[in-house]
């Protein structure tokens, strides 16, 4: 009786709710600018309960592991030997249209947390400014004469000719930081502080990110892949309270991000989705929660047709015998892939049905659009 009932728009007679604590992802929804995408999961092929038990081709490798999951969600890899695991799907879609990007500041790809899979590709590498905070040189770049001297003494090492790979790699890297950092500091000195954005981790995150989004005509940016994470969600242990705090913080931050780009008229340039390495069991093992399979998903912005649920939901009703998506405990076989979830946006970011199949290769094994984005 404490879930937030949710305006929905869809015609199929089924009322759903968000946690108490998600009112900022509620707001959004019945405003339009929510969709729920539900019961997703990592799948190389549409997949039964009869599947699963026989371990056929359709069932992902390392099913229930955090690392192998994490890995497959951000890669589209779902079996160890799949020829593009090495990249993610994110550095892919960048890499497809680079060439239409044009010359541009800094790199495609953005992390505010650290490196992931999502962003890996095979010409482009994320640039990562510290969440929360404008990145900085630490060298020093201050007036002094001592501190110009020592910074241009050490750039000029680094544009030394080096006939080491390893050397040239590294001083390569390093000088491109550095310029990419300088960049970004004189671009965003003028933006605003946005107080719609929550001062938390992933509100930090976020905020850096609306910050370069403001900043992207002088950084000559028309499109960008940002990754910002939070955790905290393996909840094997007590769960009620630490649940009630992750999920507020999720939705506040959602909502001041929202916000935040609305405020700049961006709102509808840009799309935040959510991602996992997997759902949480339906049932309890007494305190919280194991690891699961398919879970639900938000994805927000101007461009989507929100207040709509798109995909199948699970019949949460575990005590019926015989349930086709339960794998045991509400690990349901997803009746959504990734790939799907992944294609839908990846044609909104401006990729053609070709280069999505290139991109994400299993999708030729679904449906290539889930209608979530807007045309």
């Amino acid at each position: 009786n404490q879930i937030l009932p949710l305006n929905s728009l869809n015609d199929n007679g089924m009322q759903i709710g968000l946690h108490p604590n998600m009112t900022g992802c509620q707001a959004l929804y019945d405003a339009g600018k929510l969709a729920l995408v539900t019961n997703a999961g990592t799948l190389v092929a549409p997949a039964t309960l009869n599947d699963y038990r026989q371990g056929s081709a359709a069932i992902p490798d390392n099913l229930f592991s955090h690392e192998d999951q994490q890995m497959a969600w951000q890669t589209s890899a779902y079996t160890m030997d799949a020829a593009h695991r090495r990249t993610g799907w994110g550095a892919r879609m960048a890499e497809a249209i680079l060439a239409a990007q044009g010359r541009t500041s800094i790199s495609m790809l953005v992390s505010l947390n650290g490196t992931n899979f999502f962003q890996t590709g095979t010409t482009l590498l994320p640039f990562r400014p510290g969440p929360g905070g404008t990145p900085t040189f630490k060298l020093g770049q201050g007036t002094q004469t001592k501190e110009v001297s020592r910074y241009t003494a050490f750039r000029s090492i680094l544009n030394a000719e080096y006939t080491n790979l390893m050397e040239d790699a590294f001083a390569d890297l390093s000088n491109q930081s550095i310029i990419e950092a300088d960049t970004i500091n004189a671009a965003i000195q003028g933006t605003s502080n946005f107080p719609t954005i929550p001062n938390t981790g992933l509100g930090e995150q976020l905020r850096t990110i609306a910050k370069l989004v403001q900043a992207s005509g002088p950084l000559g940016m028309k499109r960008q892949v940002f990754f910002c994470a939070t955790g905290g969600f393996d909840t094997h242990g007590p769960q009620l309270a630490g649940h009630a705090n992750l999920l507020g913080g999720v939705s506040s931050a959602m909502k001041g991000f929202q916000d935040a780009l609305d405020s700049i008229n961006m709102g509808s340039n840009v799309t935040t989705f959510t991602a996992s390495d997997f759902n949480r069991t339906f049932d309890s093992n007494g305190q919280g929660t194991d690891h699961g399979w398919g879970g639900h998903h938000m994805v927000m912005g101007g461009a989507v047709n929100g207040q709509k649920l798109y995909g199948g939901f699970p019949d949460p009703d575990i005590t019926v015998s015989g349930n086709p998506l339960d794998t045991g405990r509400g690990r349901w076989i997803p009746t959504t892939s990734v790939d799907q979830y992944a294609a839908t946006m990846a044609k909104w970011f401006g990729l053609s049905d070709s280069q999505i199949r290139e991109v994400l290769p299993t999708i030729v094994n679904f449906d290539a659009n889930l209608g979530f984005m807007k045309a």
